[in-house]
């Protein structure tokens, strides 16, 4: 088997390098001899498309090992997210046992997206399963995984967690997940390498390969059998998963055939570049040609100004709860926003529901398709004609471009809805005031229009990037102590972060006692 290992620091153009190694492939090898595997759905999902529209001739199911490690486990175990250990699923077994998991943990999980998942870590439960999980990942026994736990959290661990509390925990989840048929996340891999299991390919490509744990990477081992030829990327300086049983020095350590680092950014201005080359400093790149920003400002002023910086825009915090106040002041500002962890306006189709009722009303036509989305969340009952939903959805479905006008309709829409639509749509207060002052403060269009601000986690924006970042310096207590045990783990995230900027860089000052110092500005003598 020949090996290329490609380091691709932020904006060098390491997924495009990979991609390229895909067309490489497809000279001699079918495209679903071809693995490609990165971090998330999202990224697998991104490497596709750009497959795709390099290599016109090969169509989308044709690329069926662009997938997460986790999720190509799932096919090889013949299983689906039905099997896993999740949602409600995790939410009997802790009503069972008696333990309490936070919102987050009882999320439905995707397997596309097991890899990236956050954990809040804000009860007991929480606690527990983090580290059942954290041991697997590391591939250690009981003790000595306990031990090393105990090290690195400290005080921040809750009280009732002994060596007892955490073995009865670990034996009531094993026997809960052998009498419902039930599967977790690590236990994906554990049985693919139990059961000797690989997909059938010729060329495997792996990227963001620095957040991978050893169990990860024993797998990936197993599905380089038979392999002919394997690409490995990453970045050892944005690893970012360690606290979750990630190891970078695997990366560092892979023996290739050949070694590609990629050194020029067509990301990063020059002093972006500079101030995340302070922050860390280990493999050497260069910035692309423009000068760039970097400035220290409070949120509010930033938000202000959001006009005055067009393009996208980040608003990063370290830590998921420190958005709660973001989130306020850009509902108080009626700045149009995605959040990638949470609570959104946009994220689903009120906006465009609001935007299609003012048409509706002025007697400006609207589409079918709109006027579908429209009323398929309105009680029909005194509002609507009876049957007209089912003629609206079948018109959308057969012409969804075709227009309606409020004088064609007015014998099917009925006084409540005409004298109130808003209304019929029981949409919260709050959500309404907020799109008033979006509409009040940048017209209508707006809320058609795909929002410029995402709102997230320095770790949700993992491999992402925006023209403007704006990043939170505090950071929760458990995470300051964190980093002054490992400054190195806590210096990538980060690095990360600043790095996701293409034009400028915003760092917001802290506001409470914890938080990340950057450092000082060479042309100003500091911030």
């Amino acid at each position: 088997m020949i090996t290329e290992k490609i380091i691709g620091p932020p904006g060098t153009g390491k997924t495009t390098t990979l991609i390229a190694r895909v067309g490489h492939e497809l000279k001699s090898v079918d495209p679903d001899r071809i693995g490609y595997y990165s971090f998330t759905r999202a990224a697998c999902t991104e490497a596709k498309k750009r497959a795709l529209k390099e290599f016109p001739d090969v169509s989308y199911g044709d690329f069926e090992h662009f997938r997460t490690i986790h999720s190509e486990c799932l096919r090889l175990l013949n299983l689906t997210k039905e099997h896993l250990l999740a949602g409600s699923r995790l939410r009997d077994f802790g009503h069972q046992y008696g333990y309490t998991f936070s919102n987050d943990q009882k999320e439905e999980t995707d397997p596309e997206d097991s890899e990236q998942r956050e954990v809040a870590l804000q009860t007991d439960g929480d606690w527990l399963s983090f580290f059942y999980d954290w041991r697997r990942n590391l591939m250690l026994e009981f003790e000595p995984a306990y031990e090393a736990f105990w090290d690195l959290n400290g005080s921040a661990l809750p009280a009732m967690m002994t060596s007892g509390v955490v073995a009865a925990f670990e034996h009531r989840i094993e026997e809960y997940k052998r009498k419902e048929g039930l599967l977790d996340f690590p236990d994906l891999l554990l049985a693919v390498l139990q059961n000797g299991l690989r997909p059938k390919i010729d060329a495997l490509i792996k990227d963001e390969a620095q957040d991978s744990s050893p169990l990860l990477f024993k797998v990936l081992e197993q599905f380089l059998q038979g392999v002919k030829r394997c690409y490995v990327g990453g970045d050892p300086d944005q690893a970012i998963y360690t606290w979750q049983g990630a190891k970078p020095s695997l990366l560092a350590g892979w023996a290739c055939d050949n070694l590609t680092i990629l050194s020029q950014s067509h990301r990063l201005p020059v002093q972006v570049h500079d101030l995340a080359r302070r922050v860390l400093s280990t493999v050497e790149y260069y910035p692309r040609p423009a000068h760039g920003l970097v400035d220290s400002l409070p949120l509010p002023y930033f938000l202000e100004d959001a006009d005055d910086y067009p393009g996208s825009i980040f608003i990063l915090a370290r830590n998921r709860y420190l958005l709660k106040d973001v989130i306020e002041d850009l509902y108080r500002w009626g700045r149009p926003f995605r959040n990638l962890r949470g609570e959104s306006p946009y994220s689903g189709l009120d906006a465009l529901r609001v935007l299609t009722a003012r048409r509706l009303l002025r007697g400006e036509p609207v589409t079918a398709d709109h006027l579908h989305h429209l009323v398929q969340n309105v009680e029909q009952r005194n509002n609507l004609q009876r049957g007209f939903k089912a003629k609206i959805r079948k018109a959308a479905l057969e012409a969804p471009e075709f227009t309606f006008t409020l004088g064609q309709l007015r014998d099917v829409l009925l006084p409540p809805f005409l004298n109130d639509p808003l209304a019929c749509l029981k949409l919260k207060p709050r959500k309404l005031a907020f799109y008033k002052r979006v509409i009040d403060s940048q017209g209508e269009k707006a809320l058609e229009a795909a929002p410029r601000i995402t709102l997230g986690t320095i770790h949700s924006v993992k491999g992402m990037e925006a023209d403007w970042v704006v990043v939170l310096s505090d950071m929760s207590r458990r995470t300051w102590a964190g980093a002054q045990k490992e400054p190195l783990d806590e210096a990538r995230v980060w690095y990360t972060g600043a790095t996701r900027a293409r034009q400028g860089l915003f760092l917001v000052p802290a506001t409470g006692p914890y938080c990340w110092e950057w450092p000082r500005n060479r042309n100003d003598g500091g911030r």
